[in-house]
């Protein structure tokens, strides 16, 4: 599991930094499609500080991160709009391969304090609770997940829902596979 330590600040992204991670995924994908095309697409770099075998802290990167399983989360809850049984199918599959860590330890990221419970309430759930953002961070998430949620939906207006599945897979796969991070491991929060 990632957690993000209570010292950090909350998720603070706003509506412009969602916006060019997005254009950044959906850039990334159409130039991997041509040939001769990128494999990769660099993230920036990422610092950590392992706890236990089972435990890291997540010490920079955490926006990154956090947008990326608001992303997994969008996906999952759209596919489960689709209706269709490989949907559903597949939602279930980004659930547990993505934003759960395993049913006994909870999920793969544990925000830091100020937004642990609302983040985890409203994206990582499955299904989410709507609830009423409290502060800023709070605002921050619920807009990422509304901008994402919505440009997914605009990109699948109209399909089918084979073809809105397959498009979605195509999505998910990007994010999860095609995406990179340098990890940079420190000893101690000091070091990093």
């Amino acid at each position: 599991r990632l957690i993000v330590p209570k010292f950090q600040r909350g998720y603070s992204w706003e509506k412009k930094h969602v916006e060019a991670f997005w254009t950044d995924v959906t850039g990334f994908q159409k130039e991997s499609a041509v040939k001769g095309g990128p494999d990769k697409y660099f993230l920036g770099p990422i610092v950590l500080l392992q706890e236990s075998k089972d435990v890291i802290h997540l010490l920079d990167g955490q926006q990154r991160l956090a947008t990326a399983t608001v992303l997994f989360s969008a996906i999952r809850d759209i596919a489960r709009e689709l209706k269709i049984q490989a949907s559903g199918d597949f939602a279930r599959d980004v659930q547990r391969e993505m934003i759960e860590k395993s049913a006994s330890t909870g999920y793969s990221l544990q925000m830091g304090e100020m937004d642990h419970l609302y983040f985890s309430e409203t994206i990582q759930a499955d299904p989410p609770t709507a609830k009423k953002p409290a502060i800023r961070s709070h605002r921050n998430i619920q807009k990422a997940k509304l901008f994402l949620t919505d440009v997914i939906r605009k990109q699948l207006a109209g399909l089918d829902p084979t073809k809105a599945l397959t498009l979605l897979k195509e999505l998910y796969q990007t994010v999860r596979s095609d995406l990179v991070m340098a990890c940079i491991p420190v000893a101690s929060e000091r070091d990093a």
